[in-house]
């Protein structure tokens, strides 16, 4: 599917996902769960990788990961903020790749289980939000201290808890059901897609 699409085709999908991704970005901003947004731009990197391939998806990714950065750095995300201003280097290598290995692990998943279009859809969707929130979570142990005060900031009570704890359950964890359960029900979609771009 993907070598028999021309570049100017490749280009043009890829600027509508890229312009569904800006509108999602800004959308989820106003969705929290705990002090992290939840990432609704995951299904349109899946599809990216599927329609796409690998490096239009690492490209969108990254891409995703820059804004996010963005928002922070301008303080349309608090908690991003925060960090930043604690260690703006860590934070943007954190904001930009766990986007982009997100992004290119699913494609390559999608890629290497393709004989089975459906399977790889469902376990493609499932591998981008497990990715994003894996890189997310070394990101935050990086950030360990910075993540701490602005947590305590918020009136969330870590003591007694490892920092690892503290990341999984008051940080990412209904985030990333909620951005896997997400992915995982829209996979029938996806491949209903996919498979009209496979007609095409």
């Amino acid at each position: 599917m993907q070598k028999q699409m021309t570049s100017a085709k490749k280009l043009a999908y890829f600027a509508v996902l890229t312009a569904l991704t800006v509108i999602l970005l800004f959308l989820s901003g106003y969705m929290h769960i705990g002090p992290v947004n939840i990432n609704m731009t995951l299904v349109p990197l899946v599809l990216c990788g599927m329609i796409l391939g690998v490096w239009y998806s690492l490209g969108l990714g990254a891409i995703i990961g820059i804004i996010i950065l963005l928002q922070g750095i301008t303080g349309f995300e608090p908690f991003t903020q925060a960090l930043f201003m604690a260690n703006p280097v860590i934070l943007s290598i954190v904001c930009i790749l766990k986007t982009t290995l997100a992004g290119g692990a699913g494609a390559l998943v999608y890629k290497w289980l393709s004989k089975n279009k459906y399977l790889a859809t469902f376990i493609s969707a499932a591998v981008v939000p497990i990715v994003n929130t894996g890189v997310f979570v070394l990101g935050m142990l990086l950030l360990k201290s910075p993540l701490l005060e602005y947590l305590q900031s918020a009136e969330v009570n870590t003591a007694g808890h490892n920092i690892v704890y503290v990341i999984l359950v008051f940080v990412v964890s209904w985030n990333f059901f909620i951005e896997l359960g997400i992915n995982v029900l829209l996979a029938p979609a996806i491949h209903r897609v996919i498979e009209i771009f496979e007609k095409r």
